[in-house]
Formats: structure tokens, C-alpha cells, sequence
């Protein structure tokens, strides 16, 4: 076996273990040692009994560089659900650090958990927790806490059944769930507004609270759901997040085949000032005839998609954070009080949610995660 550190000139660091035939000099290699890696700035160093490298070498290299993860959150197998960033660091970095490693990684959210009460990542039961887009600080993530969540459990071997993260938006505990890799995440709920407008009719009036809809939203919403039909429009205000329920008879096809226009949706609306992310659901008729259903056949309550531009995220694969706008809102739709069995419907991935309500009336998301990427940056 032949070992290859990959290391970037400038940026990632990754290592990977490949059988020897794969990079032999008496084979066409898949990597070319001492090359470029398909133009990136990335070059593959071998070492072996043929080419061996110091222990003391490795151990200095490895100070260089800090551990970072890249997880599929909301899924239970690889190149599904929503990627995140997981960078491990025990010290705190600058703002515009953080926002160059995101920008760098390019996914929705990049994830920033440091250990408090002087503990380590292997001991600690509470953390500070950050999430960046590409663009900008959010202040609640779900998938990224999932990953993080994963990341301190099951990478680096936390002792403890729960911990606790330490947010923009209070305390979240996550505890480890009774299946591996799986995670039970205690979220706030958001309070839940009807839109009133002269463009559209509600068909369900489940909330006491209501707001006139800006000039401006009936065209941000057509710019997203074209000529599907349109059922019932609610906001959360703490996240500025818009819910557009269209009719239950829509099926899988036509809400994959919606195709938002982000760059009209950014001039329509262009500070994002009422809305920062845009939810469009759906509660299914008939979830095994519409095509809502899981590999089981087991039907999905409601599904939605996810779209935010004015935060960088054009479209995200699963939001966790959007489930604390939907959840409340189909509890007092649907006056059921839980469990629900949610999916993101987001093109060629997809995630599963699992939705309790707490004593407390809090939202307990359940979700998986798998590692993909283990990896060192240079920052």
C-alpha cells in the first residue's frame, strides 16, 4: 500500500490511502505524482519504502495545517442530502478569515465550532458555534449543525451523550440518537404570520397574527413558482422566511421541474430586507400517487424546496433551520401535533426529516449524517 499526501499549494490539504496498481510507474496513474491534479493547485506527493518520509517531517507538516471535515447532513448514504464545512479549530479566527474559508470551500454553510469551559473536542459538552455562506454570517443553521454534530461524535470521539452549542440564536443541544450516526437536534420554533394581499386568497387562516404584503412579493413569488398553482402565503419573522404552500394536488415532477429565475428574484427584491429565504411547499394529496415517498415507499407529510440568493445560497439541498418556519406552520395547519416525516425536495439529492415537538413546545429534529471528505486546511 502506497500512501499519497495531497497537498495544496495554497489551501486544502486531503490524504488519501490507495492500493499500489492504481499509481504505479508501470501503469497509467490517476494521479500523476509531482503533477497537478486537473489544473487545481493541488500536487500529490508519494512516499513509500521506495520514497520514504520522516516521521518528524509529517508531525511539523501536520502543525501547518487545521483538521476539517466535509459531512452530508439529513441523509443516511453518501452524495445525498446537504453538504457542510467543518473546521476544527480550538482557537478563534478573524471574521474575514471565516468568511475566505467559506468562500473558499463554495458550499451553503461552513460550520466553526470552538471547545469552552478550557475543554477539548474530545471532552467538551459545550461549544460556540458560527455558520458562514460564501457571503455572509447566518445565524441559525440546521445541516450545518448536524455535521458539526457528527463531526464531534463520531470523527473525533466525544465522551458525552449531548453537548451543547452556543449560537446567535440561544442554546441548541444536540444528543446522539438511538441508531448510529443519527442526531436528535433541539431547535427554537419560529411564530408564524399570515401575508394578506389583493393578489392572492388564503385558503387557510391559522394565525391570529397577520401583515400586509410588501408591493413587491406577489412578483418575487411568480418568479418562483411560475403558473403552479398557488394555496396559502405565511412569513417567520425571526428568520425572515417566506412560506408559499401551493395546492396539494401539485406532484414530484412539477415542483422538481420549478425553475426559479435567481437573478430576478435578487432584482425584485434586491436587499432582502423582508425576505431572506423562500420556502415553497407542499402537503400531498396522495404522497404515494404524486411521488412523495421515501426508498421504503414510506409517504412523506410535506415537502418543500429552499431558496436563498440574498444569502448566496441559490438553492440549498436540505435546511434544517427552514423546518422551525414548517413545522409550526403544518402543526397549526394540519392541528396534529407531531410526528411528521418531511422531505426536501432539492434536484438529485434530497433529505429526510424527522420532526417531534418537545414539552417545552421546541422542535426536535432528527437527522443522519455521513462524513465524505476528511481533510487539512492551511489558513
Amino acid at each position: 500500500m502506497i500512501k499519497l499526501f495531497i497537498l495544496s499549494i495554497t489551501f486544502i490539504s486531503i490524504i488519501f490511502s490507495l492500493p499500489t496498481q492504481f499509481i504505479s510507474n508501470d501503469n497509467l496513474p490517476l494521479l500523476e505524482i509531482g503533477k497537478t491534479i486537473s489544473g487545481s493547485p493541488i500536487v500529490a506527493i508519494e512516499y513509500g519504502e521506495s520514497n520514504p518520509v520522516k516521521e518528524d517531517s509529517i508531525l511539523n507538516m501536520a502543525q501547518l495545517f487545521t483538521p476539517i471535515f466535509i459531512v452530508d447532513a439529513f441523509t443516511n448514504q453518501k452524495f445525498a442530502g446537504n453538504q457542510a464545512a467543518v473546521f476544527i479549530s480550538e482557537n478563534k479566527l478573524n471574521d474575514d478569515c471565516y468568511k475566505k474559508i467559506a468562500a473558499e470551500f463554495n458550499l451553503s454553510e461552513t460550520a466553526y465550532p470552538i471547545p469552552l469551559q478550557n475543554k477539548t473536542f474530545q471532552d467538551g459538552e459545550r461549544f460556540s458555534l458560527r455558520w458562514f455562506t460564501p457571503k455572509v454570517e447566518v445565524i441559525l443553521c440546521g445541516h450545518a449543525t448536524l455535521a458539526t454534530s457528527h463531526v464531534i461524535f463520531n470523527e473525533l470521539k466525544n465522551v458525552n451523550k449531548k453537548i451543547t452549542f452556543e449560537t446567535m440564536s440561544g442554546d441548541l443541544e444536540v444528543e446522539k440518537g438511538q441508531e448510529p450516526e443519527s442526531y436528535i437536534m433541539n431547535f427554537p420554533l419560529y411564530s408564524i404570520t399570515e401575508v394578506l394581499s389583493n393578489d392572492w386568497k388564503n385558503t387557510d387562516h391559522i394565525s391570529e397574527k397577520s401583515i400586509n404584503s410588501p408591493p413587491e412579493l406577489y412578483k418575487l413569488i411568480k418568479c418562483v413558482i411560475g403558473n403552479l398553482p398557488l394555496k396559502n402565503v405565511y412569513y417567520a419573522n425571526e428568520a425572515k422566511k417566506l412560506i408559499v404552500e401551493l395546492d396539494g394536488s401539485v406532484n414530484k415532477s412539477q415542483l422538481l421541474k420549478m425553475k426559479p429565475n435567481f437573478s430576478s428574484m435578487i432584482t425584485i427584491h434586491p436587499n432582502g430586507d423582508f425576505v431572506k429565504g423562500l420556502i415553497v411547499t407542499i402537503k400531498p394529496n396522495n404522497s404515494k400517487e404524486q411521488g412523495f415517498i421515501d426508498k421504503d415507499q414510506k409517504p412523506f407529510d410535506y415537502v418543500s424546496r429552499y431558496f436563498a440568493p440574498w444569502v448566496g445560497i441559490n438553492e440549498d439541498p436540505a435546511t434544517g433551520s427552514s423546518q422551525c418556519a414548517l413545522a409550526p406552520y403544518y402543526k397549526l395547519r394540519t392541528k396534529v401535533n407531531g410526528p411528521f416525516y418531511a422531505f426536501q425536495c432539492y434536484p438529485d439529492r434530497g433529505a429526510q426529516f424527522k420532526i417531534n415537538f418537545s414539552n417545552d413546545d421546541r422542535l426536535l429534529l432528527t437527522g443522519y449524517a455521513k462524513t465524505v471528505v476528511k481533510g487539512k486546511i492551511e489558513c
